[in-house]
């Protein structure tokens, strides 16, 4: 919970409004310089490409840029990507029962782990040489002159290399799932994209001089109701996590049963279970975002006259109860610290695949229930063109 502390400051609406110029910037480049047009004609106006792995590359691209800074930033390339997809590969089931097996996908998670937590520890021994110990520079200047426990403790720069790594991870899976699922999704709803569109123009406006859109703000990502939505309806069908964990720290009843289960044991809970229930979400398989301006249809989501209370653990209030069907950043004290952090960058992300391009999908993915993460099947291809 501490930890959760140290890494607020990088969480601020402070920090989202320089984070949002910064995302939209790596997206261009990337779209220009990266392997997304490996399927596209010679003009590069049109082609195919695969979204898990182009969004795997962008997340972690625009994450460090925004949370760690531009120093880290310049030393990742398409390369370093792939040491945190070989992280989430070694982030299955069975490691939570048998973290140490001797299997080719852990000999590779853990040689990712040691590559990725060497380069950041090179970034802070160079600052401490330097005297550069700035909180507000970025998360890892925050964590080298904040992170002290409450006993005095100080946080070595091996556990701070560590805490970014988990911080980065904790979001590049999901962050990156959730987008790719949401580009395949808006590829079969044409319709959508250019409604998409359109709310960024009434949003945004026209610059009179060069006929463009005005340019995205972390103020203007906030009344993109659509868009937000669209990210809504995303992670309710395709919950980030098909499972988590939970510690019993008390005999838990089963409701409805005489089954109770003893305290020190261990829970599995699919979240995703009550998102896709026909009893909270009419039309549950539907992709349908604007069913979040209908109250209607989420009668349990969205009653509010049953507002829960409400508590702060140190990095935000957040839900004290679990009641609600929607919980897909989870919910009370193990709640995700990430989530505006996560709207921001999937909202900036998407605003700015919209305004570049139009796709459509042949056929929709299969979910690979196989790791912790609901990715889709591959192939997963969107077919692009750019917009004139």
């Amino acid at each position: 919970m501490e930890q959760k502390k140290f890494a607020k400051s990088a969480l601020s609406k402070d920090a989202f409004k320089s984070y949002v110029p910064k995302i939209v910037e790596e997206i261009v480049e990337y779209f220009n310089t990266s392997s997304f047009y490996y399927g596209g004609k010679d003009d590069k106006k049109s082609g195919v490409a695969g979204v898990l792995l182009s969004q795997s590359q962008l997340t972690i691209f625009t994450a460090s840029r925004t949370l760690l800074g531009d120093e880290v930033r310049s030393k990742l390339d398409t390369n370093f990507a792939s040491y945190y997809a070989d992280l989430d590969k070694g982030f299955t089931p069975i490691n939570f029962v048998f973290p140490h097996l001797p299997l080719p996908v852990y000999w590779k998670r853990d040689a990712a782990q040691q590559k990725i937590s060497n380069t950041y520890k090179e970034i802070i021994s160079k600052r401490r040489k330097e005297g550069n110990i700035d909180a507000t520079q970025d998360l890892i200047g925050s964590l080298m002159a904040n992170a002290v426990y409450k006993d005095g403790e100080r946080m070595t720069d091996q556990h701070i290399a560590n805490l970014l790594i988990g911080i980065l991870m904790g979001g590049q899976h999901t962050s990156a799932t959730t987008s790719s699922w949401a580009l395949l999704h808006l590829g079969q709803r044409p319709e959508l994209i250019e409604a998409l569109y359109q709310e960024q123009i009434d949003v945004c406006g026209i610059d009179s001089d060069t006929n463009k859109i005005n340019s995205i703000t972390y103020e203007k990502l906030q009344d993109m109701t659509l868009l937000n939505d669209t990210i809504k309806e995303t992670l309710r069908l395709h919950s980030p996590l098909h499972s988590v964990f939970r510690k019993v720290m008390n005999p838990l009843q089963v409701p409805n049963t005489n089954y109770i289960i003893p305290k020190g044991h261990y829970i599995m809970v699919s979240t995703g279970f009550t998102m896709m229930s026909e009893e909270y979400f009419k039309n549950a398989s539907h992709f349908e975002p604007r069913r979040w301006q209908d109250p209607s249809s989420i009668p349990a989501a969205s009653n509010s006259s049953k507002k829960e209370e409400s508590i702060d653990y140190g990095f935000g209030a957040v839900s004290k109860g679990v009641s609600s069907p929607y919980l897909p950043f989870g919910g009370g004290r193990h709640r995700c610290i990430g989530e505006q952090f996560a709207y921001v960058q999937l909202g900036t992300i998407l605003a700015t695949f919209i305004r570049e391009l139009t796709w459509t999908v042949d056929k929709l993915p299969e979910i690979d229930f196989e790791s912790m993460i609901t990715l889709p099947k591959e192939p997963a291809l969107i077919n692009w063109t750019k917009r004139n």
